[in-house]
């Protein structure tokens, strides 16, 4: 497996991590090169090897790594005479670690494997911060002998790795889950602002939060931002709430499957990105109820932004 060659593409918050972990286990690694240049710099300066395209990348590795924002930027990196579609060789291995789609998963996995290749859904879980620690959870829908073909590589930037099913049920798994965590910020969000206009002491109802059914990981997450500022324990976009909550409705109807909570949950998103905070980070959710409310939802002002 050492002597395997990794192709990345999309070195964001959480590509960037898992490529550098791919790159200090020893693996070739080579990267697609992109406008912002410091993900890209960082590991070429670590002994990566940078090309203009995605089928010159493809042509040169045995496995590549894709990890973008939705399945619409998957299918634009595939097409087209510079695409990984046209460099894709026979045995490519194609592990997608975006948060796709899982209505269109079996669509773009059906263009590599006419072609010869592989492919794999392998969407993560956790933050930025646990992608370059090492400390990801792997959510694998696939072939189990190809899961088992790759896991020495998934377990550079991984913790666990779970195999959910086939093709696309790692997609599914993850849209389901960010429907738990998202909807979970939602409702904080709302139940802060309200206590926020009736006069509750953020801070002591936080507290009682903490210690109580009101508590999760999402709450430990984004309560920072109410208590002092601090939006840098969830580094996730609005706007990327607003599409994986799309992929999530869309896969209720599918199913089909009640979707009662969570077109409230889709709505909210909605409504943060049409009203220009799609860019801000998850914790900022608290802003956004506020503006509609006519309140700040902030324990005192010290370290507000």
């Amino acid at each position: 497996m050492a002597d395997l060659k990794i192709g990345f593409i999309g070195l964001g918050l959480m590509g960037h991590g898992m490529a550098s972990n791919i790159l200090k286990k020893g693996y070739p690694l080579t990267v697609l090169g992109h406008r912002n240049r410091q993900p890209i710099d960082d590991l070429v300066s670590q002994g990566a090897s940078e090309v203009d395209t995605a089928a010159e990348l493809a042509r040169g590795v045995d496995i590549v790594f894709l990890c973008l924002p939705g399945s619409n930027e998957v299918a634009q990196t595939l097409a087209g005479e510079t695409g990984l579609l046209a460099g894709l060789h026979k045995g490519l291995v194609v592990i997608d670690c975006s948060t796709g789609d899982p209505n269109r998963t079996e669509e773009l996995a059906r263009q590599i494997t006419e072609r010869g290749g592989r492919y794999m859904d392998t969407p993560v879980n956790r933050t930025p911060k646990d992608a370059a620690a090492g400390r990801l959870n792997v959510l694998a829908g696939g072939d189990a002998d190809l899961l088992e073909l790759v896991r020495p590589v998934l377990e550079c930037f991984s913790e666990t790795i779970h195999h959910l099913g086939p093709v696309s049920s790692g997609h599914k798994a993850k849209v389901i889950h960010n429907f738990i965590a998202l909807g979970n910020a939602s409702i904080l969000a709302e139940a802060f602002c309200t206590a926020a206009k009736t006069g509750v002491d953020l801070r002591a109802f936080a507290d009682i939060c903490g210690l109580s059914g009101g508590y999760s990981r999402t709450f430990e997450r984004i309560i920072p931002f109410v208590l002092n500022g601090d939006d840098s324990q969830q580094q996730f976009a609005l706007g990327n709430c607003e599409k994986d909550m799309r992929y999530y409705t869309q896969l209720t109807k599918l199913a089909p499957s009640t979707g009662i909570v969570a077109e409230s949950v889709y709505q909210t998103f909605l409504l943060a990105k049409s009203l220009g905070h799609g860019e801000k980070f998850v914790p900022h959710l608290f802003d956004v109820l506020g503006e509609i409310n006519g309140v700040r939802v902030r324990a005192s002002e010290e370290g507000a932004p």
